[in-house]
């Protein structure tokens, strides 16, 4: 894990489409659903997005697959007080 990261307001868009597909279907979006859902064509831009996102702690997973991320307590704290 590492130190704190920003967050930029894609990042913001990026954790909130996580947490929504979460809420409709009990699993994390594909990367390709995810890039969809906040506007980002590339699917490496998008697995950036994430790894960086995991690198700072925001998210995790339990396997390999970008599908199985969810939210850090410290990402669903910094996303309410980016509100």
């Amino acid at each position: 894990m590492g130190g704190v990261i920003r967050l930029t307001a894609r990042r913001v868009r990026i954790l909130e489409a996580i947490a929504a597909h979460i809420a409709a279907h009990g699993v994390g979006p594909s990367v390709r659903e995810l890039g969809r859902a906040v506007g980002l064509a590339s699917s490496s831009s998008v697995a950036h997005q994430l790894a960086q996102l995991e690198s700072g702690g925001l998210l995790v997973r339990a396997g390999r697959a970008w599908s199985t991320a969810e939210l850090t307590g410290t990402a669903v704290r910094r996303l309410a007080a980016s509100r």
